[in-house]
């Protein structure tokens, strides 16, 4: 198994589209091996790099790792994923409305995207850094007095309603976000070069890329740590992708059965799936974008097979932000058209 010349190529004309500096980090996962590639765009195109285990911030993809934990905690009867957060935990909410575990995996809590004033953050007070100062009282403030919850029963990407369930299953487990995926996850699998705070990396970390090709501020994710706060390498991700394919823990079976399905939307806990399942050909995905960063993962779970593309592209470009994504997709449809 190997990157193939047109896999190449495709890789390095997204890398060539930005700023000097730009890198993409690739891992391909074939029946469960895995290969990497790395590239750089430099003074003379793009030029191959050994990054495998260079450091990203990985944004949304992180949601993935928060469902995990939801997952296993499941599977340990701690708690129910039709159970609202509220049964175990003092968290007051605005008309005493029940907001479920799964729902917060899953998307269709009626959560809105982003908490009050984040946008004006994220726009013109902290715009290197919107979540900087979002922490536990303004968090445990606006579900009681300003947060109205949205239609239940539909879907609806929340970035607020994933940090939530970050937060209630670290209340839980009597421990930071960090020391829970450290004890549920990154220990487990060996992901010796992930991290949910930028200054805690050991090792490279690669500098993010701001949408005018500056250097970008590391964001952190104040109390919403389960909405996007990892950072991580594609051979630490890989790690994580496999132990997705073998199916040899129950929170993993659990994890990718579909929780919520409405029209053409499919959601597992955390995943994103696409594709028949009378067919036989779903495929779960999740991307992530910071203020200097771009992610994706693509895996088929029966094939065994996919790909995980992390950048130091922001997720900021208006134009430009989705090409790991998209680059992502074309080469999965390669792979299985191969």
């Amino acid at each position: 198994m190997q990157f193939t010349d047109k896999e190449i190529s495709a890789i390095n004309k997204v890398v060539t589209s930005f700023a000097p500096n730009t890198e993409l980090s690739v891992a391909k996962l074939v029946e469960g091996d895995c290969l990497y590639y790395g590239t750089r765009c430099g003074a003379n195109g793009a030029e191959p790099v050994e990054n495998h285990h260079s450091v990203f911030e990985i944004g949304s993809v992180t949601k993935l790792m928060t469902s995990s934990v939801l997952a296993q905690m499941v599977c340990e009867g701690k708690v129910m994923l039709d159970e609202s957060i509220n049964s175990q935990l003092d968290i007051p909410i605005l008309d005493d409305k029940p907001i479920t575990f799964g729902s917060l995996a899953t998307h269709t809590s009626g959560l809105p995207r982003l908490p009050p004033g984040i946008l004006w953050q994220a726009l013109f007070k902290r715009r290197h850094n919107p979540y900087e100062a979002y922490l536990r009282d303004d968090l445990l403030h606006h579900l009681e007095h300003t947060i109205k919850l949205g239609a239940t029963g539909k879907m609806h990407y929340s970035n607020l309603g994933a940090g939530l369930l970050g937060f209630a299953l670290s209340e839980l487990a009597g421990c930071s976000y960090g020391e829970l995926l450290q004890n549920r996850l990154f220990k487990p699998l060996n992901m010796r070069q992930s991290f949910t705070n930028w200054r805690d990396v050991a090792g490279e970390l690669v500098i993010g890329i701001g949408k005018n090709g500056e250097p970008a501020n590391n964001w952190d994710l104040g109390v919403l740590q389960g909405a996007g706060a990892v950072l991580s390498c594609v051979k630490d991700l890989a790690s994580y992708a496999k132990a997705q394919f073998e199916h040899t823990a129950p929170w993993v079976a659990l994890q990718q059965q579909i929780a919520f399905e409405k029209g053409l939307d499919k959601v597992a806990l955390g995943w994103f799936v696409l594709g028949s399942s009378t067919k036989d050909d779903l495929l779960y995905f999740h991307d992530g974008g910071t203020g200097g960063y771009s992610s994706v993962m693509l895996l088929d779970m029966k094939m065994q097979s996919g790909y995980i593309i992390l950048s130091n592209i922001s997720g900021l470009h208006k134009l430009k932000g989705q090409k790991v994504t998209k680059l992502g997709f074309a080469l999965m449809q390669a792979l299985k058209g191969s």
